[in-house]
């Protein structure tokens, strides 16, 4: 019973596939090919012609991904499409300067000639993507010209630590005060402890046990400043110092600025003209070889 079972299925097996239209197969087959064959000469085609537009069509959108990775094996496309966008970049705007490569696809690149110059703007050319680094970017919001909250903080921290140095010794004096007088309190509330007025004498200790405590806490905040003095001006070159690091930053912005006005009038002009430049390099890319 189950050999003629297996028969009939072996059967209409073998019928299902005698009615498969082996044609159709062949036909799916050779244009599933076809089109492969034919995106890899339109890449090569592109390539050939260094039609970035093209490239970045194809590369990015159709391509096979087992192509991608054989053509792109040693970084050739990253390395392609990095050196015609910097290129086109450098020529447009010929007071940026390349500074470091991070990656095939990212490059930093130096806004102008100055003393302690640094990257300030990267290419990410996968993209393709113009942008200000983000360090950068933060520092030009926090230190553009005119700003002056990082300073004005420390230069309050540091008020604050003079008068603290002045007003120790008379303030430890005032808190020696308070500590005997609340302690006398303590004292006579405890003294006048009876059968009757326990509950209420047990509260008025605790809460002057508290302002004790309290007192001790402020006490031992002032104290360093008269009993060791390193600790404050250590606090104070450390204030300086910090005073110090933010002046160069403010000052290395303002020069950047300057910078970014003399080429370009404005940061907003800049920042739109980096965002508009990717679509412009790639209409003007269609067009195949650079000069």
């Amino acid at each position: 019973m189950s050999a003629r079972k297996d028969t009939e299925n072996s059967e209409v097996a073998t019928d299902g596939l005698q009615n498969t239209d082996f044609n159709e197969i062949k036909e799916v087959a050779f244009q599933n090919v076809g089109s492969l064959l034919k995106d890899l000469q339109a890449f090569e085609e592109a390539i050939k012609n260094e039609n970035i537009a093209e490239i970045y069509r194809i590369y990015k959108g159709k391509l096979h991904e087992e192509l991608k990775k054989t053509s792109n094996k040693h970084h050739e496309i990253d390395e392609l499409l990095a050196q015609k966008i910097h290129d086109s970049f450098t020529q447009a705007f010929p007071f940026i300067y390349h500074a470091q490569k991070i990656s095939p696809t990212l490059h930093y690149y130096r806004l102008g000639n100055y003393y302690r110059e640094r990257p300030t703007i990267a290419i990410d050319a996968s993209i393709p993507e113009i942008f200000i680094l983000p360090n950068i970017d933060k520092e030009w919001q926090e230190f553009a010209p005119g700003k002056r909250d990082a300073l004005n903080k420390i230069e309050k921290e540091i008020d604050e630590l003079d008068a603290k140095v002045i007003t120790a010794e008379s303030e430890l004096a005032n808190i020696d005060e308070q500590i005997k007088e609340t302690q006398n309190q303590k004292a006579a509330a405890e003294n006048t402890k009876g059968l009757f007025n326990r509950n209420k004498t047990d509260g008025e200790v605790e809460e002057l046990e508290k302002k004790l405590s309290e007192l001790e806490k402020t006490r031992k905040e002032w104290l360093p400043y008269i009993e060791d003095e390193t600790q404050a001006n250590q606090q104070r070159e450390q204030l300086m110092k910090s005073h110090h690091e933010i002046r160069l930053k403010q000052a290395l912005v303002t020069k950047e600025f300057r910078l970014i006005q003399q080429y370009f009038g404005s940061l907003k002009a800049m920042n739109q003209q980096f965002q508009d430049f990717p679509s412009a390099y790639l209409g003007k890319a269609k067009g195949g070889k650079q000069s």
